[in-house]
């Protein structure tokens, strides 16, 4: 893909380049010249121009830069489709993992919203909505509040409490 729109892009740049010569049949294939200079007999140049030549030359040139417009086109289309297709592709991708990072936002906003919750003591973990609250608490009510909040949230499937409550031993189950 990328060597072809570069050899459309070098034709174009060499087409541009090449129009000051469109009038000139520098090497006489046809045998007709479209400017032919000639020294006379006195040394002096000669120039003709045969402005029908020249004509045809520049009508040839610009079918030529119409062409390489419609290849540039055709290749700007391609590119663009890859480039629709590579985000579409990250989007799949990368789709779940920012869900997953609003789930955590919105759960984050909600534990600093309740005035009884210390919000930086709890570490807020989605994995494919299912949210794990992992940290330290003042009581079991901190706790239960915590997940009852996390669990009314937008976007999240499940629950798991794994927060401890300050100078007790973790919960048995850590998966309720």
């Amino acid at each position: 893909m990328k060597t072809r729109l570069f050899h459309i892009a070098l034709a174009a740049v060499l087409g541009v380049a090449l129009i000051p010569l469109a009038g000139c049949d520098r090497d006489g294939r046809d045998g007709v010249d479209a400017v032919e200079a000639e020294r006379d007999a006195e040394g002096k140049i000669n120039v003709h121009v045969d402005g029908d030549k020249v004509d045809e030359n520049f009508d040839q040139a610009q079918e030529q830069f119409k062409e390489a417009g419609r290849d540039i086109k055709a290749g700007a289309e391609q590119a663009g489709a890859a480039i629709e297709r590579g985000a579409e592709r990250a989007e799949e991708r990368l789709g779940p993992v920012l869900d997953d990072a609003a789930v955590t936002a919105k759960v984050k906003a909600r534990l600093t919203a309740d005035p009884e919750i210390n919000p930086f003591h709890i570490d807020v973990d989605t994995i494919d909505g299912r949210v794990t609250l992992s940290g330290v608490v003042k009581s079991e009510e901190i706790s239960a509040e915590a997940e009852k909040l996390a669990i009314r949230t937008e976007g999240v499937k499940e629950v798991v409490n794994r927060l401890q409550v300050a100078g007790q031993a973790p919960p048995a189950n850590p998966g309720r």
